[in-house]
């Protein structure tokens, strides 16, 4: 059993305990406390472990070897220098004219664009694509959880990205039709990559020296699918052939279309974390719970410390000064008389004799609690005795005697002797 004196210490850690309990529940049940790592549902971030998230197939991909890595800044000219494929799905923000612009010179000079979007200028084959594909065919038709399992065809897995892969899980319906003349003929370019019964899901375009790979539903990349069927084996699949194909085989994950700067390293990092998880709200109410307790507590920080006695100003300092001014008209006896007068009756009611005691006995009491001998004491008082039965006194003789008084009141009324207090 703790002590009486701490149950109430016990109590009140308890009841702030089962108040963030409490409180965390009911957040969680309004709906104001999510798990959350990317900051928003339905995006395909490789950083999310959310179920639209791509984290768990690019981690996949770094186990099978695979060059991944990802890259927070923008689609230009000088970031995509030594880069060989680019991942672009499903993009919130979009891509800019000088951007698109930077990425067809690119990918003309052998890179591969992995991407849900047509982007202007890449291709006149994709402008035309552009027209007439489903509108927005990376959007979820249907609710998650009311896709649809399509099959591969056996005259189409011997197709690159479709090889060993007999199912697959979309969540939606968008195909690149075969039998849209416009988006499909030879001109057009197209070259299907992955089919199933009822139309092209991934295809390419050759474009100068590279490769566009366009995809018509992106939903087979997400973590809450990617275990569906041999969706884990197609989009391994894709990686390995845009890392074939191109040239040097860097493979980079686009996230500044997703907003990369919430995805800093440091502070801005660990604030996330802290506000975004459940380990960290379970940390912040902690730390409250803890906070809340060391006010309670009136906690000060810091090394300790031994309680300091605060010396107080000596009173025969103030009878020092009266007696100065005395002293500096030359009336020398009447000084030292009166600061006599006033010191002896403050030894005998500290050691406890009564005013009139003889300077032995009272010598003897000092020696008890101050650092010298009683002899000394004894010197000391019969000195101002002898002093003060003289009819003069020199400015030397009341400096010496003054001195020896400061010195008595240090050590027995001050407290500074050999720690025997008065009165114990």
């Amino acid at each position: 059993m703790p002590p009486k004196s701490h149950q109430s210490e016990y109590t009140i850690l308890a009841v702030l305990g089962l108040v963030t309990v409490a409180a965390l529940l009911w957040m969680a049940r309004a709906g104001l406390l999510r798990e959350q790592r990317e900051g928003r549902p339905g995006v395909r971030t490789t950083h999310s472990a959310n179920d639209d998230g791509l984290l768990i197939g690019y981690t996949l991909c770094e186990r099978l070897g695979l060059p991944v890595e990802r890259s927070n800044r923008m689609l230009i000219s000088k970031e995509l220098e030594g880069v060989g494929a680019v991942f672009l799905i499903d993009p919130l923000v979009p891509v800019g004219a000088a951007e698109s612009e930077d990425l067809g010179l690119w990918v003309a000079r052998g890179g591969v664009l992995v991407t849900t979007e047509v982007l202007p200028g890449l291709s006149p084959a994709l402008r035309t694509l552009a027209k007439d594909s489903p509108s927005s065919p990376h959007r979820p038709a249907h609710p998650r959880g009311e896709g649809r399992f399509v099959k591969v065809p056996e005259e189409a897995r011997t197709l690159p990205v479709a090889r060993d892969v007999a199912t697959a899980y979309f969540e939606t319906d968008a195909v690149f039709r075969p039998d849209r003349a416009d988006a499909n003929t030879p001109a057009s370019g197209m070259e299907p990559l992955f089919t199933e019964d009822r139309g092209v899901r991934i295809a390419q375009w050759r474009v100068g020296r590279g490769r566009v790979l366009l995809l018509s539903d992106s939903s087979f990349l997400a973590n809450a699918n990617i275990a569906e069927g041999d969706n884990a084996l197609l989009a391994v699949n894709l990686v390995s052939y845009a890392q074939a194909q191109a040239q040097p085989t860097r493979i980079v994950f686009n996230e500044f279309h997703f907003g990369a700067g919430g995805f800093g390293r440091g502070i801005g990092a660990l604030g996330v974390l802290l506000f975004t998880t459940s380990p960290g709200w379970a940390v912040l109410a902690l730390t409250a719970a803890g906070i809340l307790f060391l006010i309670y507590q009136g906690r000060q920080f810091g090394p300790r410390r031994d309680l300091g006695r605060q010396r107080r100003r000596s009173k025969l300092e103030y009878v020092q000064a009266v007696g100065a001014t005395y002293r500096a008209a030359g009336a020398h006896r009447l000084t030292l008389r009166l600061l006599y007068t006033w010191f002896r009756p403050q030894l005998t009611s500290r050691t406890g004799l009564a005013a009139g005691a003889p300077n032995q006995l009272v010598a003897r009491e000092l020696a008890r609690y101050g650092r010298s001998r009683a002899a000394d004491y004894e010197r000391i008082l019969d000195g101002c005795d002898r002093l003060l039965a003289r009819p003069a006194i020199s400015a030397r003789q009341l400096t010496g005697a003054v001195a020896q008084l400061a010195r008595i009141e240090k050590e027995v009324l001050h407290g500074s002797g050999n720690g025997n207090r008065p009165g114990r």
